[in-house]
């Protein structure tokens, strides 16, 4: 497994609000239960009321930490994986298991279900297909090295990035290879952002890659200060928004060029872009808050937030506080306090949220990114 250090790094989309892919970001859920934070930490799994900030239910792990995959929700069921090596599906009601799966190696990947199909990778090298029904595996696709990018799945394929430095395009229902592109470096969290035809994703050599989904091959490629590894692009109104160690930028998604440049002293997660913001935190503990027209800040706040990963929805941001060992919800507009709730540890995982509408709000990192 790849060394991480939890008080550095994480990492963290919505096409019609925040992240991308050709799906939706905010999602209906068919009048399941409203007003709910879905978040990991050390050893527990929680689910929160997202209004209020009370503990709903909390699933528990003998060894391993939930801190890196983010859940996917679907049919009242989460899925997520641990650093246990297991693949987990729980009630999303009640926190009750419902079946797991086992690799061979610590599960950093986030998840995506599609046609009753979970996928997600291992750090065992391995991309699987399990049945999301009774958690039996249907294939597996064996890569180069580490599998902790996470994965998107469009039209019939299934698309993703292994740390031997290659991009793959799957069919979703067989697991052959239909493409892949070598870009020459590891991506580790960096996951991809699909819209229309464009697959975006960067990786350790600095480079944001513009590559055609259908074919593999590259549009461009646009060099930026140092690594991307930890941050996923975010796709909005044509504008692809990612963050390397000391910048965020606002790129043209159409030709690589950029539109802005943000300073900090370091960022360290992927952004959550909005309407009106763009939300990063930084490993000097701060969740920072721009205005994504100009790049200016519109206020930080210290959490201690350690690359913690970001979701707004409802004028609220949610995030776990890392080192303060709290969750939070912040007013979006200033940063003010709505609740904080307590854990027994760090977390640096990202929230999935079904909102006071019952729409499905993920973070960038993970693979239900809209």
């Amino acid at each position: 497994m790849k060394f991480k250090l939890l008080f550095s790094f994480a990492v963290s989309i919505c096409f019609i609000g925040c992240s991308s892919s050709d799906d939706i970001v905010e999602t209906p859920t068919n009048n399941n239960p409203k007003n709910i934070m879905f978040i990991g930490g050390i050893n527990k799994y929680y689910a929160l009321d997202s209004g209020t900030g009370q503990l709903k239910w909390s699933f528990s792990v003998t060894n391993g930490t939930f801190q890196y995959s983010t859940a996917f929700y679907s049919n009242n069921v989460l899925y997520v994986g641990c650093t246990d090596k297991y693949l987990y599906a729980l009630d999303a009601t009640s926190g009750n298991l419902i079946w797991k799966f086992k690799t061979n190696e610590s599960i950093e990947s986030s998840v995506f279900v599609s046609n009753n199909t979970v996928f997600f990778g291992s750090d065992d090298d391995n991309f699987y297909a399990v049945n999301a029904t009774t958690g039996e595996l249907k294939w597996k696709y064996s890569t180069g090295f580490n599998v902790s990018s996470s994965p998107t799945v469009s039209e019939d394929i299934v698309y993703f990035a292994s740390d031997d430095g290659n991009i793959y395009a799957l069919d979703q229902n067989n697991g052959n290879l239909k493409w892949k592109y070598y870009a020459g470096d590891i991506f580790n969290s960096s996951s991809a952002s699909i819209v229309q035809n464009n697959l975006y994703i960067g990786n350790r050599n600095g480079n944001i890659y513009n590559i055609n989904k259908l074919t593999g091959e590259l549009i461009w490629e646009k060099q930026l200060g140092s690594s991307i590894e930890n941050s996923s692009p975010t796709i909005l109104d044509g504008y692809l928004y990612t963050t390397d160690k000391n910048s965020l930028y606002k790129i043209d998604a159409l030709t690589g060029n950029i539109v802005w440049q943000s300073y900090s002293t370091s960022y360290s997660s992927s952004p959550y872009v909005n309407e009106n913001y763009v939300f990063v935190n930084s490993s000097s503990g701060n969740i920072i808050v721009i205005d994504k027209q100009n790049g200016n800040i519109k206020w930080q706040k210290t959490i201690y937030s350690n690359s913690a990963e970001a979701v707004a929805t409802n004028a609220t941001v949610f995030i776990g506080g890392g080192g303060s060992n709290y969750i939070y919800a912040l007013s979006e507009n200033d940063g003010t306090e709505r609740w904080k709730y307590p854990i027994n540890s760090t977390t640096t995982s990202a929230p999935v949220i079904i909102n006071k509408d019952g729409n499905l709000v993920y973070p960038s990192k993970s693979g239900g990114r809209n």
